[in-house]
């Protein structure tokens, strides 16, 4: 689900001619069946007696099921996390900086209801926007300042990444990264897929690379000096979302040393960590998308 870029030393970005990545929605039925896997593991058993008809309370979860699609809860979070720019010519250019945090950079998630609380079982994002706005700059024998303004984002209500809520975990399906990847020559252009890949991630917006510099230029991070405009689309790998608890009200995705690695079309490796704050929980009709027909 990317982003900058610095010369050498800067990230997720590149001046290529935008791509579009294939685009296959990975979920068929997340809430084909019902939920009945809930955080506290005491689903109970249906019950024999019918609902008698005349009563005009509301529908029980079994009827809903019957007469339709079951109802999901939409967990949407506010993001703000840090990117790490490692591997970079003699390490001369690796950095971290922070991303997000304003209103707009969001997460949203729907999970499985059971019994009116989120359940255990399949889940997607169905959006993400992340703003990138910050300065590097570099002195060698002169200042290179880059400065970076990119927004990431993508939207399906049908999902862009599937995967599974096990307690205070979301680990996320099967995403197969290029050939290409765990070296700095893994780019945009092959990026993953599967279905637990944020899918159809789009990154644009400009960095402008200024260059005071003697001993290094903006070339060597294949930006041209001045303004580069990038708008490219590919599917993100993502690591694990790890809750704080079961009331899901906070998140970390950080793996196992840096984050998500982001691919880039330049001389390093990129990484994103993230941390999710609950900004709002509602249970609302699930898309047809999403049901078994």
């Amino acid at each position: 689900m990317y982003r900058f870029m610095f010369f050498s030393f800067a990230s997720l970005m590149g001046c290529p001619a935008p791509i579009e990545a294939n685009s296959t929605n990975p979920l068929d039925s997340v809430y084909s069946e019902e939920p009945g896997d809930s955080l506290d593991d005491g689903g109970a058993e249906d019950s024999d007696d019918s609902q008698d008809p005349t009563d005009g309370g509301d529908l029980d979860d079994d009827q809903q099921q019957e007469d339709g699609c079951p109802d999901s809860w939409v967990l949407t979070y506010a993001i703000e996390g840090q990117v790490d720019i490692t591997h970079t010519p003699l390490d001369i250019g690796n950095a971290s900086v922070a991303v997000g945090g304003l209103d707009s950079d969001t997460l949203v998630l729907r999970v499985p209801n059971d019994g009116g609380v989120p359940a255990n079982g399949q889940v997607v994002i169905t959006s993400v926007e992340l703003l990138q706005d910050f300065v590097v700059s570099l002195n060698l024998a002169g200042e290179i300042v880059i400065e970076t303004y990119l927004f990431s984002s993508a939207a399906d209500e049908c999902g862009l990444a599937s995967g599974q809520l096990n307690g205070p975990t979301i680990a996320w399906d099967e995403c197969v990264f290029g050939s290409e990847h765990g070296t700095p020559a893994w780019s945009p252009d092959e990026g993953a897929s599967g279905d637990g890949c944020l899918s159809d991630y789009r990154v644009e917006g400009i960095v402008d690379c200024i260059d005071d510099s003697f001993l290094a230029s903006c070339t060597d991070g294949w930006l041209e000096d001045g303004e580069n405009n990038l708008d490219y689309i590919y599917n993100q790998p993502l690591e694990n979302l790890d809750f704080d608890s079961t009331d899901y009200e906070r998140f970390t995705m950080t793996g196992s040393e840096y984050g998500a690695e982001l691919p880039t079309y330049t001389n390093n490796r990129t990484w994103l960590s993230l941390e999710g704050e609950l900004k709002s929980m509602s249970l609302e009709p699930t898309p047809d998308c999403l049901c078994a027909e």
